[in-house]
């Protein structure tokens, strides 16, 4: 099935249809019926494709990949700018002038292994229980309600987030450790598990699970209003660009919204409890944070407010591009694959 299968009842019809005459407005009629029941015909066929769930999954695979590959140095600087913890901060040209010092290309995509991952199978499982979810949640799944797509939205990002979560947390301390610290993902999976403990794999979760809910909830939900309203705007499938930006609005307002406990969860993660001493020896560090409210303790007391926000714009710089290529490819693969994009 391709995008072009949305052609209007005039033109189903013919010349005929559309020509002066006491019939003309009949025909009319009975077209906008039978294009009425092709795509109500189509829609049924579609929730009832055995193959759907599979193909979701492919295409929200594909989705996280390629999208965050293509933003992963704006990635790795936010990153950088929220763990760094001084009240001065650090400016964006500093982040890249960090980055660039350390040697090679491969420092502006270091901790993209581990985030292709986390991220790949994180948005596959997400779309596809989005989408089982909110079947089961609409009361007319022709008119799901926005609600109704929220909390679908939201409660399929946390069970994604955290069933991969130790993946986010090997990601953050590539992007953020000095060169050298980590082998790579392997190495900084056996090496956290050996000198922290398996929990260590889990602090941040909890701002994290609470900010995934919004934030999930609210880019799912919007984007799937704007390309609706895309669709009726057009009368059909939307020019590329329209998908692309309804994706980068979506996800910038679940982001600003989200924005905080996203910080509270890196800085968590970033924290080592046990250093290398100049001997080699391992010894046992004092933890800078000891829980999501003591971040926000100290942040608002040495940073202000403004402190909660630090990366906000190089994470927008990233995420808006990364969810508006995002949300293309999905649309795109579905599509490819055969699923209805209005489904």
């Amino acid at each position: 099935m391709s995008l072009h299968s949305y052609s209007s009842p005039m033109t189903e019809l013919g010349s005929d249809a559309a020509g002066p005459g006491p019939g003309s407005s009949v025909y009319a009629n009975l077209a906008q019926k039978k294009h009425q029941h092709q795509h109500h015909h189509q829609q049924h066929h579609e929730h009832h494709d055995p193959l759907r769930a599979e193909k979701v999954f492919l295409s929200g695979a594909l989705s996280g990949a390629i999208s965050r590959t293509a933003t992963a140095p704006v990635d790795r600087l936010k990153m950088l700018l929220q763990t760094h913890d001084d009240a001065k901060g650090l400016s964006l040209r500093q982040g890249w002038q960090k980055m660039l010092a350390e040697g090679s290309i491969k420092s502006f995509f270091k901790g993209n292994g581990a985030n292709v991952v986390k991220i790949a199978p994180e948005t596959a499982l997400k779309l596809t229980l989005n989408d089982a979810i909110r079947s089961f949640l609409a009361q007319d799944p022709d008119h799901v309600r926005v609600r109704e797509r929220m909390a679908s939205g939201g409660i399929a990002g946390a069970i994604a987030q955290g069933l991969l979560y130790p993946l986010d947390t090997i990601r953050t301390r590539l992007a953020v450790s000095k060169p050298g610290t980590y082998a790579g993902i392997l190495h900084a999976a056996y090496r956290i598990r050996r000198d922290e403990g398996v929990l260590a794999f889990y602090r941040g979760m909890m701002p994290s699970m609470i900010g995934i809910l919004p934030f999930a909830g609210v880019d799912i939900a919007l984007f799937e209003v704007f390309k609706d309203q895309l669709y009726e705007r057009y009368d059909g499938p939307p020019p590329h660009m329209g998908i692309v930006v309804a994706g980068m609005l979506s996800s910038s307002v679940a982001q600003v919204v989200s924005y905080p406990l996203a910080l509270v969860r890196t800085r968590l993660q970033a924290q080592a409890s046990h250093q290398r001493a100049p001997d080699g020896s391992l010894v046992l560090g004092e933890l800078k944070y000891r829980g999501m409210m003591d971040v926000f303790r100290k942040t608002l007391q040495h940073e202000g407010v403004r402190g909660l926000y630090k990366g906000l714009l190089p994470n927008l710089l990233k995420l808006a591009p990364a969810a508006g290529i995002g949300w293309f490819v999905f649309e795109e693969t579905k599509l490819a694959l055969g699923v209805d994009p209005r489904s």
